[in-house]
């Protein structure tokens, strides 16, 4: 199937853009009923009949909507079937000749007894002479492949005339539809062709789904990935900070359960067993304390913002700050879920309502450019944001199709251009 879907993907691609969406669903019929609708482009032999009914299925399959060049094979035997099983067939042809009789000239002889005899030449009435054999009908076609089988034994000799049998048959049901289609033979006639097409419209629309299932799936690791990856990264900026060495920042992370990007396995009792294994008290607290904020989607540098807001300064230690967070917002300690609780309610209320989130009278700050991950759906308008005069917001199309398809890998290039253009001025 990989060499047909090379050959017909562009095909699909092409026929996606020029033929109108409203018509795509009736083109399976139209293929299907070809036959009947326009017996003059199909020809009149078995097998011209069958070409051109394989080959408009296979047409009606990919001019559909999200067609990647994939083909129901299955579907394009049947339409093959269906166009074959109603060829008419032609009569032979033939041309008149002359016919040559012989006898006595009575017009020469005086004596009829002494006639001679003559050839006379009758034209046209000679027996007519086959031009062209003609060709047979679909059912004389598989009446000939059954009777070719006859007198023979064995299993394969069997199966010939049981099919050539049951086509014949198929092929006289499908030539009283052709020739009275507003009739119970009709709607016999009707059946495969009908079924076909509805089948190749199901094939599309699960495949449709299949392919939106998995970018969901793609979308969902690309998240968890990156999700795992600010995790590490906020620890490190964290530490970094406030002096601890490379060894002491990668420690931390792995015991996090952040090492190479990966989670912490069930078999290990998850994040918080591991946090707990960290032996430097000062090191263990840091990492919870970080880890747990990520966890409520409060990013430290907000907390440190709101610190310098505050007091107009930076904080001297990574204690004040989480003195700082404790006091503010009442922080028991890892695992403490209230400002998760209290943001995740706000979104609730706000998205039942519709308008703006409520961030507790904040915004997100994207002064400095960057990615938008909440919000009820996209085109909502319901994120609150701080912006400025000459910035330029992108649209989540425009993300999803910078990242192929991802709103994660199209955040990510975007992030790359914007710190490339930004090294430039």
């Amino acid at each position: 199937m990989g060499f047909f879907k090379k050959i017909f993907k562009p095909v699909s691609k092409v026929l996606d853009k020029i033929i109108p969406n409203e018509i795509k669903p009736a083109l399976p019929y139209l293929a299907a009923f070809a036959p009947m609708l326009a017996p003059g482009i199909m020809g009149s032999s078995v097998l011209s009949r069958a070409a051109m009914g394989g080959g408009l299925n296979i047409f009606g399959q990919l001019a559909q909507e999200g067609n990647e060049g994939d083909i129901n094979m299955l579907s394009a035997g049947l339409g093959a079937l269906s166009g074959a099983m109603s060829a008419p067939g032609t009569e032979a042809t033939t041309a008149p000749t002359d016919k040559f009789v012989t006898g006595p000239d009575f017009s020469s002889a005086l004596n009829p007894a002494d006639a001679p005899q003559i050839t006379t030449r009758l034209p046209g009435f000679g027996t007519p002479r086959v031009v062209s054999p003609g060709v047979p009908s679909a059912s004389e076609f598989f009446q000939g492949f059954s009777d070719a089988a006859q007198g023979q034994t064995g299993i394969m000799a069997s199966g010939k005339r049981f099919l050539g049998d049951t086509l014949a048959k198929g092929s006289e049901m499908y030539a009283a539809g052709i020739a009275d289609p507003f009739s119970k033979a009709g709607l016999k006639a009707a059946l495969l062709p009908g079924a076909t097409a509805t089948g190749d419209l199901m094939f599309a629309q699960a495949k449709r789904d299949q392919d939106e299932y998995d970018r969901m799936m793609e979308d969902e690791a690309a998240e968890e990935g990156a999700s795992d990856a600010s995790r590490a990264f906020a620890i490190r900026q964290s530490m970094e900070a406030y002096g601890f060495s490379e060894q002491e920042i990668l420690d931390a992370i792995s015991a996090a359960g952040y090492a190479y990007g990966g989670r912490v396995g069930l078999e290990f009792g998850g994040i918080p067993a591991a946090l707990e294994n960290i032996e430097d008290d000062e090191m263990k607290d840091t990492a919870q304390f970080v880890s747990a904020m990520d966890d409520m989607d409060i990013p430290i540098m907000d907390i440190v913002e709101d610190f310098e807001i505050q007091f107009k300064r930076k904080p001297n230690s990574l204690e004040e700050l989480k003195q700082y967070y404790k006091e503010k917002y009442d922080y028991k300690g890892p695992g403490d879920v209230r400002i998760k609780e209290t943001i995740e309610e706000s979104f609730r209320e706000k998205a039942a309502e519709g308008g703006l989130m409520n961030l507790g009278g904040k915004e997100m700050d994207m002064r400095g450019g960057g990615f938008i991950p909440i919000g009820k759906k996209e085109k909502a308008d319901d994120v609150p944001a701080r912006l400025s005069k000459n910035e330029f917001v992108m649209t989540a199309d425009a993300v999803r199709a910078a990242g192929g398809g991802s709103v994660n890998e199209g955040a990510k290039r975007m992030y790359e251009t914007m710190n490339k253009l930004e090294a430039q001025v």
